[in-house]
């Protein structure tokens, strides 16, 4: 069972490797973008910010977090509408230019939140940002770039089933559609880590910024 999982997926990534090389460059992209700027906001913007984020660290030295349960499932609502969406935009031929949108932003706002750290509290922010940003997003930027990689082929599939005929549209959105739900569960893992493994990384961090 595990073997043929791994020959599938071995596959999948061969027969759409050119999308995955696009997605994981625009997502790169995305992430630069958002770190180059943090260097153009203005010195008020960034004073705003710099006192919302000492403001959030004040919470978590405080002990004051939001419950865990409930970051937790703000979470997995979050991070499904996400999926949702995606899976939504992949059934339309529109949809397209949407999804590259949406891997472009992901991508952004980690670079921006990584970058405003850096900049402000240079190895710290670093580290932070390891311990409070990545663990979860371990898990949910690569189900986010299959998920855009799978909506994008499913949509160009779509376009070519205009001029082919017999295609076995039902199969293909049936393994679509169940690839999405694969990729819910990692999302769902991702947002208990969120929930309950980050703050206590950042926990660890937090007196000593």
């Amino acid at each position: 069972m595990v073997r043929s999982l791994k020959v599938a997926a071995g596959r999948y990534v061969q027969e759409h490797s050119k999308l995955f090389v696009y997605t994981i460059v625009l997502f790169i992209v995305g992430v630069l973008f958002g770190a180059i700027v943090v260097n153009a906001l203005a010195d008020g913007q960034k004073a705003d910010l710099f006192n919302y984020l000492k403001g959030f660290f004040g919470l978590v030295n405080d002990q004051r977090l939001p419950d865990s349960a409930y970051v937790t499932w703000h979470s997995i609502a979050t991070n499904l509408k996400m999926l949702g969406l995606i899976w939504i935009l992949g059934l339309s031929i529109i949809g397209l230019p949407l999804i590259v949108v949406l891997m472009f932003l992901k991508g952004f706002t980690i670079g921006f939140t990584v970058g405003f750290l850096v900049d402000n509290f240079a190895s710290k922010g670093l580290l932070f940002a390891i311990l409070a940003v990545l663990p979860q997003n371990l898990l949910i930027v690569p189900s986010l770039i299959i998920a855009g990689v799978a909506g994008i082929a499913f949509s160009l599939m779509l376009v070519r089933s205009r001029f082919t005929q017999n295609m076995p549209l039902y199969q293909k959105f049936l393994s679509y559609t169940i690839l999405m739900l694969i990729l819910g569960v990692c999302l769902v893992l991702a947002s208990f880590v969120e929930g309950y493994v980050s703050p206590l990384l950042m926990k660890m961090i937090t007196p000593h910024l």
